[in-house]
């Protein structure tokens, strides 16, 4: 049986199950839910770049494996696709992984680009709209990292 979400109903489960999920979790740059600080806005930037549902629910759930204890399985029976299953896994980043390492497997998937690269650039620009309230050294970290992600995944954006 084929329980696979698509178009705006997956968006909307997706949007749902990462709220859910989510909850009671903070951004580091503001007192409202995860889900309105990070996920919904990089969902938008996603969605503002012309990029199609598949991309937008998988912006939605980026964080869900790396930020919770869902499984594969759950999201799978929730009528998430196999696809957005492995992006997701691809954008949770491992503690003993590396970053150049983390970065390459996202580079084997499309939905993980896309996301990644709306992610990196969110969180690059509320580093530089939020740097008055971390040290200098916070600041260059953050900053480079993301600026970093951005020149590498930039140029292997998909067409939309």
């Amino acid at each position: 049986m084929n329980n696979q979400l698509a178009g705006d109903k997956l968006v909307a489960k997706s949007a749902l199950l990462a709220e859910k999920w989510h909850e009671g979790q903070r951004h580091s740059f503001g007192e409202e839910s995860y889900f309105k600080m990070h996920l919904e806005p990089v969902a938008r930037i996603v969605r503002r770049l012309g990029y199609e549902n598949t991309f937008i629910a998988t912006a939605y759930l980026h964080d869900i494996k790396e930020d919770t204890d869902i499984t594969d399985e759950q999201l799978l029976a929730e009528g998430i696709p196999k696809e957005i299953v492995g992006a997701v896994n691809l954008l949770s980043k491992s503690d003993d992984q590396s970053h150049d390492d983390y970065l390459a497997g996202i580079l084997t998937s499309p939905l993980a680009i896309v996301v990644k690269y709306c992610d990196s650039s969110f969180n690059f620009s509320n580093t530089i709209l939020n740097s008055a309230d971390m040290s200098d050294e916070d600041f260059k970290r953050r900053s480079s990292k993301y600026a970093h992600n951005i020149a590498i995944l930039q140029p292997k954006l998909s067409k939309h």
